[in-house]
């Protein structure tokens, strides 16, 4: 009877573990976390990412909360590591006279433009983006605020759609600069600040710009956005305007410098491209933009000189017109203005078979116009480059009221106009003043605290309030 009791009791409890069990496996669930990053690609212009499943936010989720692979739909344009590249890349060195304009593109069609010449060189270049072919602009690099660099870009950014604007922090009061802030804000184009660190954002290049490295500069070339470009084992290295102060700090900082193509500083003035930085760049080819016969004297025989000592083959606008530089990755082929290519391989790699640039277009020179002078009681007395004061004077027997007038430094097509109610007094002078220590006095007027004329040549205008030239110095 015990036995049979416990059984019993023992066929029951069986029973019932059978049926919890049953039940407690319909109401379990069970989760396996794998300890690897989940990794999920998503394709914004060709640029791939990873991001952790751990963050809805960071990890592809578009706004509807689905998530969005490219298993389907690869990259159009993978982004190269800097000895990995796709395609190949054509730097082209723009004739547009004493004056910088420099189209970098890819063989994806991503374009980016350095700088656009003088204010008329602004529809040329304009047409020869047409001509290569350009449908947007990527970015502009406006490397500093004088007319021979921005000028035409108000004109550009008007033409074509354009993602980003790279600028220095550094303006100017010209009508110039004005322009090309205006069809900046118009455009929505995305602003950022070009210096030292930061990297040029745009799919299928590796660039960063390693100046400039300070502020405070009394010198605006000094601000000059310095890029440093990589594709594959050839590096091209973008130097604007920048002087020896800035090419110092940039060694001083320890910038990577290093490039097989230099764009020369300064139109090849001899403030610019000195021994040490010459030395620690080590280019193989210099290119030098350059306006023929222009009145600065550039490029400079010590520039040339050093160069020439330093073994570096030197290609001009003046004397080669537009230059075009395609890149494989491995060696360099240089077309001149439309000549036949010339292959210059690397180093670093045996040559490869030269690329064929599309036609280069020649730009025509930009058209000039002397407007007539009117006559006037009120001349341009003289104006002191170096000290810069210029002086006006009234020949006549009474006041002139200048309100509504302008005087304007032809070079830099920085204008000043005169407050409402300045007069200049019967056969008396008045004197404009700019630079760091100007002070405003009785007969003297403040332009700005910056310098404006260039002591190599910069021609003066004064207009009257019907905008006539009234006199030139």
């Amino acid at each position: 009877m015990f036995l049979r009791k416990y059984k019993f009791l023992g066929a029951f409890v069986l029973l019932m573990c059978i049926f919890l069990l049953a039940t407690g496996c319909g109401n379990t669930t069970t989760t396996t976390t794998s300890p690897q990053e989940q990794t999920t690609i998503t394709t914004t212009e060709g640029m791939v990412s990873k991001s952790d499943s751990q963050n809805p936010t960071e990890s592809g989720q578009a706004s509807s909360g689905k998530q969005t692979t490219n298993s389907s739909n690869p990259p159009t344009q993978p982004t190269p590591t800097s000895t990995q590249v796709n395609g190949t890349l054509q730097v082209h060195y723009i004739d547009v006279g004493q004056a910088d304009s420099i189209l970098i593109k890819t063989s994806y069609g991503t374009a980016v433009l350095i700088d656009g010449g003088n204010n008329p060189d602004g529809p040329n270049v304009v047409n020869y983006l047409k001509s290569q072919q350009v449908k947007e602009l990527a970015a502009i690099i406006a490397t500093h605020p004088h007319e021979d660099h921005i000028g035409g870009l108000d004109t550009v950014i008007k033409s074509f759609p354009v993602k980003a604007v790279y600028m220095p922090n550094a303006s100017t009061t010209t009508k110039t600069f004005e322009d090309f802030i205006s069809a900046v804000t118009s455009s929505g184009a995305k602003r950022i600040q070009a210096k030292a660190g930061v990297t040029l954002d745009v799919p299928g290049l590796t660039g960063q710009f390693i100046a400039p490295n300070g502020s405070g500069y009394e010198d605006l070339n000094n601000y000059s956005a310095v890029l440093r470009l990589t594709f594959g084992k050839i590096t091209f290295l973008f130097t604007g305007d920048a002087s020896e102060l800035s090419e110092s700090e940039m060694l001083k900082n320890g910038q990577n410098v290093k490039a097989d193509v230099l764009k020369v500083g300064h139109h090849g003035s001899a403030t610019a491209t000195s021994n040490a930085f010459l030395k620690a760049v080590s280019p193989k080819y210099a290119i030098i933009l350059v306006g023929t016969g222009n009145d600065y004297g550039h490029p400079a025989a010590s520039t040339i000189s050093r160069l020439s000592g330093a073994g570096v083959q030197v290609f001009r606008t003046d004397q080669d017109g537009t230059i075009v530089a395609t890149c494989d990755g491995e060696s360099v082929t240089f077309n001149k203005n439309g000549s036949t290519p010339t292959s210059v391989p690397s180093t670093t790699a045996p040559s490869s078979s030269p690329t064929p640039t599309a036609p280069v277009a020649t730009i025509p020179p930009a058209p000039t116009t002397t407007p007539p002078i009117s006559s006037s009681p009120v001349s341009i007395a003289s104006i002191d480059l170096a000290g810069e004061v210029v002086t006006l004077v009234n020949n006549s027997g009474s006041a002139v009221d200048l309100t509504g007038w302008k005087l304007v430094s032809e070079k830099g097509n920085q204008t000043y106009s005169f407050p409402s109610g300045t007069t200049i007094t019967s056969g008396g002078t008045l004197k404009v003043l700019s630079c760091s220590k100007a002070v405003a006095s009785t007969g003297a007027l403040v332009w700005t605290k910056s310098n404006i004329w260039n002591n190599d040549g910069d021609p003066g205008a004064l207009y009257n309030a019907q905008g006539q030239v009234v006199s030139q110095k």
